[in-house]
Formats: structure tokens, C-alpha cells, sequence
């Protein structure tokens, strides 16, 4: 981001090449169109409605004040934040339909100044590209470190004239992460971290330069498969998981369910999780999102997970914290 005489230029790279993804040209829209304005999608803020596809991105509105401003919302079943479910219900707010196939009648509908769209490799837009309505890309889930998601919040906030509220929670939230990061790595020693479960013939696991690797690093973890190059995940199969990971000391491990999993539930699932020594010494930490809403709250609060991650691996140093995200399971 380029603070310029009358204006703002933000450049968002491609995470997928190396030519830019977008250009964006801010303009106060209480002030004249500068001169010689450089070529980008203009954007005139504070934007006042907005369509969101995402819930993280809602969260965010919610806290830096700028909730109002949303007017529809893609795949609203996924969207847990006060300000949507009220909305939603009075009317106030529009049901666009799915992300992979939306209402763009809906989306006209709402009048919105932009539309918040997640951007994929090789993907378009369909016609949504061709309404009119400037698209803002929201490749933040595509960075591979947790502040670098986290800071496309002042991004955001300068969208909403809240340039000094985003600036001012981002550096709260670099300066927790730090102090939590520094207090992990103080100890003297790293837990060996397993994660995640089996799905059909292969067992996905966080590659060492992804967001989740360095945030497992941050906390303090030796974790087992920061070996596997990429910023992504790697399917590997349950017999490398096996080799590399019976013997860990802490297993962690996400799911979406009615009903809470167990360990009798899971040795259901799949046998071969009993042979890790977390499962035998039952010390297996599960995250229902179906009620726990981690993806939505902590992808621009990054220190909530660590120290979440923190509490786990080293419950010496926050004794007195409650697990907020994550529980052991019976």
C-alpha cells in the first residue's frame, strides 16, 4: 500500500505467479478525482455496501466497526457473526446465494459498492466479473505466514475510512503474537505434534512453510511433518503418517459434527488410529467447528490460536488459561 497525494495504491500480488492479481486506486469519495490517476480498479471510500462470500471477512467488519456496510452475503450458512444472523433475519441483509454459484440478481439487488470475492488459481468469475460491480480479491487465506494473513486487515479497514482502528488492532495483534511466540520458545523443550485425520485413502497434513507449520513452529512444537516442502497441505498415506508419528506426544485434530467424536468413535472410523501413542495415552485435543467457530475467529486473530496451541503443548506457561477452540477428548 502507497500512500499518494490524494489517493491510495494498493498492489495485491499473485500467490499463484509472479505479475500482479489486482490493482486498487483509493479515492476519499468526498473529494475530487486527482489528476493523472495511475490505472487500477477505483475504489471510492468509505465503501458504504459491500457483499461478502466469506465469514472470516464478517468477523472482521463486525469488530473494526464497519458491520453496517454489509449488505448481502454468499453462503450465508456459514456465517456465525452476530451482525449477519441479524441482518439476515430483519431482512436487512441479502441472501446471494452460493460462492461457486451466485444470485447476481441478488447482488444487484443490494446496491452494493463492491463485492468481496476469494480468488482461485486459473478461476473466474463468470458473470459476476461482468455486473459493474467492482470485485476486491481477498487472497488473504492464500499467505503462508499468520501475521501475513492477519495484516490485510489495515487493507480492509482503509475500505471503511477505518485506516487508524485496523492499523491499531494489527499491531495488538503482531505484539501478542511475539510475546506468545517468544514465551514458547523459551521453553526448553518441543512436544512432538501430530495432526489431523484420514480422509478415504489419504491423510493431509499442514506442509512445513504453511500458515499452520510456522504457526505449529511459533508454539513451541516439534512438529512431525514440517519436513513436507510447500505452503499447502500433502496428502500422504496412513503408512508414512504411521512411521513418522506413533510416536508423538500430542495429536491435534479438526472435524464438523452434530455429535462430539471420541475415542471410541474414532477407533469406529478407522482402526489404525489406535498404533499412535497419543491415542494410547489418550492425549488427543479435537476442535468441533460445527459450534466452534475456529476458522472464522482466529484467521485475522492469529494469537488466538497460538496461544490456544501454546496452552496445549506447554500448559505451564498459561496455567490459568481455558481452552476456547480445542478440548481434550473423552
Amino acid at each position: 500500500m502507497v500512500e499518494c497525494d490524494g489517493y491510495t495504491v494498493v498492489d495485491v500480488a499473485n500467490p499463484w505467479g509472479k505479475n500482479l492479481l489486482s490493482r486498487y486506486i483509493l479515492v476519499p469519495s468526498d473529494s475530487a478525482l486527482p489528476a493523472n490517476l495511475p490505472h487500477g480498479n477505483l475504489l471510492r471510500t468509505p465503501l458504504q455496501r459491500v457483499v461478502l462470500f466469506s465469514g472470516v471477512h464478517a468477523c472482521l467488519l463486525q469488530e473494526i466497526g464497519a458491520s453496517g456496510a454489509i449488505a448481502g452475503v454468499c453462503d450465508s450458512r456459514y456465517m456465525y457473526c452476530s451482525a449477519v444472523a441479524d441482518g439476515l433475519a430483519a431482512g436487512g441483509i441479502v441472501d446471494c446465494g452460493s460462492s461457486l454459484n451466485v444470485d447476481c440478481e441478488a447482488v444487484l439487488q443490494t446496491g452494493a459498492d463492491a463485492v468481496f470475492a476469494l480468488p482461485y488459481e486459473n478461476g473466474g468469475y463468470g458473470r459476476l466479473g461482468s455486473l459493474g460491480v467492482p470485485l476486491v480479491q481477498c487472497a488473504d487465506y492464500m499467505e503462508n505466514t499468520p501475521l501475513g494473513c492477519a495484516e490485510w486487515m489495515r487493507f480492509y479497514g482503509r475500505l471503511f475510512g477505518l485506516a487508524a482502528e485496523s492499523d491499531s488492532l494489527f499491531t495488538a495483534v503482531c505484539t501478542e503474537y511475539e510475546i506468545l511466540g517468544c514465551a514458547a520458545k523459551s521453553v526448553g523443550h518441543a512436544p512432538g505434534l501430530m495432526c489431523e485425520l484420514k480422509s478415504s485413502s489419504a491423510w493431509y497434513v499442514p506442509c512445513g512453510e504453511s500458515t499452520m507449520g510456522r504457526m505449529y513452529a511459533d508454539a513451541g512444537a516439534d512438529y512431525l511433518f514440517s519436513y513436507c516442502a510447500g505452503s499447502g497441505s500433502v496428502p500422504l498415506s496412513y503408512e508414512v503418517v504411521l512411521d513418522k508419528a506413533y510416536d508423538a506426544d500430542v495429536w491435534l485434530l479438526k472435524y464438523n459434527s452434530e455429535v462430539d467424536m471420541t475415542y471410541t468413535s474414532l477407533l469406529s472410523d478407522f482402526a489404525g488410529y489406535s498404533h499412535f501413542k497419543p491415542f494410547k495415552e489418550r492425549n488427543i485435543y479435537a476442535c468441533n467447528t460445527h459450534y466452534r467457530h475456529l476458522f472464522e475467529e482466529t484467521a485475522f486473530h492469529p494469537e488466538r490460536l497460538l496461544k490456544e496451541l501454546v496452552a496445549i503443548l506447554h500448559p505451564e506457561l498459561l496455567s490459568d488459561y481455558t481452552l476456547q477452540y480445542y478440548e481434550k477428548m473423552r
